[in-house]
């Protein structure tokens, strides 16, 4: 008898098939009539060179596929509204266009949006059968900005809040961790679940670069409402943070917590647009770091709810980014490759990324803030 594999990937080539516009980084084509229309931040190519990486090391090798399939419209509904779908059916079926702000949809998206939530769902329920531990769902187009209704920062069906939900009414979960290393705070996972403590909430974000309390950057303060007070975790870091910084973060603050809400299901909003070299985020994190952060996340996982973590693609671009996830499946899987980090001599390993007084200051005021909830 072969013994079981651990770790779990979600992929099919058709998620590069979802291509929603020319333009440049967050910019459509129509925005500026003299921008270069070659270098749209969620561009169909987003995703192939992470997978060709995996291939190549070996690693896809070493994981369970996991095939994914059309999500109904009842379970897309389960946090969006009908008319928002239909809407969505619309676009798809003619030339595409705008969904919501900073997000297009393009001719024949709705299906292969269909495909990824249902991937998603399909790797949760082997996770939750124990068909592997863990599953990690490579992905396009990303998902936790949308809201019920709209659009937003390229992300158009929400995934993350259809897959609490699901998880509510078909195992009966009442605490689920959705944990977030990417670049921006989730306006969208906010939305649904800001008044419930069936969902704990917890993040770390870029600060600064975008006004504050918008949909992307939120201070400290946001922790939640009536029954949901004290589970919405935000941390909004400073630019240029890196390893350190988030990994103290995640130590001092997210870890703790999680410890005493006592998950019984782990999501991770896998995004990378705080790695070194995105060309949107301004952070600092290393393939070694998110590696870190994901060994976190699987020991909060391992000590509550029996290793059983999902990890969904979001945010991320750019060369170095298939490093960074492909660290990511080395931790979930326990399986090592001979690939090594194009920056590991980059960066002073004594020195390079420490923590300066401005983030530390705003790990301690998350810290202090959240003291009044949980003990830290």
């Amino acid at each position: 008898m072969t013994e079981m594999k651990r770790t779990g990937l979600m992929y099919s080539e058709e998620f590069n098939w979802h291509n929603p516009c020319a333009g440049a980084l967050v910019f459509p084509a129509t925005a500026n009539k003299w921008l270069e229309q070659d270098d749209y931040y969620e561009c169909k190519d987003r995703l192939r060179p992470t997978y060709r990486l995996l291939v190549r090391s070996g690693l896809a090798a070493k994981l369970a596929p996991i095939a994914p399939r059309m999500a109904a419209e009842e379970e897309l509904c389960l946090f969006h509204t009908p008319e928002y779908i239909e809407t969505l059916k619309t676009l798809s079926e003619g030339i595409g266009g705008p969904a919501g702000v900073m997000t297009w949809m393009g001719p024949g998206s709705y299906d292969i949006i269909r495909l990824a939530v249902g991937g998603d769902l399909e790797a949760m329920d082997a996770v939750m059968r124990g068909d592997v531990k863990n599953a990690f769902c490579l992905q396009r187009p990303p998902a936790g900005h949308a809201v019920s209704d709209s659009a937003y920062g390229f992300c158009i069906v929400n995934a993350f809040n259809i897959m609490a939900e699901y998880a509510r009414r078909k195992y009966g979960l009442s605490r689920i961790l959705i944990l977030d290393f990417d670049c921006h705070y989730k306006m969208g996972i906010q939305q649904a679940w800001y008044d419930s403590p069936d969902v704990l909430y917890a993040e770390v974000h870029q600060t600064g670069m975008q006004p504050i309390n918008c949909d992307t950057d939120v201070d400290v303060y946001h922790t939640g409402e009536g029954a949901g007070l004290g589970y919405n975790v935000a941390i909004p870091m400073t630019a240029g943070a890196g390893d350190k910084a988030y990994i103290k973060a995640f130590k001092d603050v997210i870890e703790p917590i999680a410890d005493q809400y006592d998950p019984e299901l782990v999501l991770v909003v896998a995004g990378y647009a705080s790695n070194i070299f995105d060309p949107l985020g301004r952070q600092q994190l290393t393939a070694e770091g998110y590696r870190a952060l994901t060994e976190i996340a699987m020991g909060i996982a391992e000590r509550h709810c029996g290793g059983r973590l999902v990890a969904v693609m979001e945010g991320g671009q750019g060369v170095y980014m298939p490093f960074c996830v492909l660290r990511t499946l080395e931790a979930l899987s326990g399986e090592t490759t001979e690939v090594n980090d194009p920056i590991e001599d980059f960066i002073d390993p004594v020195h390079g990324n420490d923590i300066t007084a401005d983030q530390a200051q705003r790990i301690e005021a998350a810290r202090k803030v959240q003291s009044a909830f949980w003990k830290l």
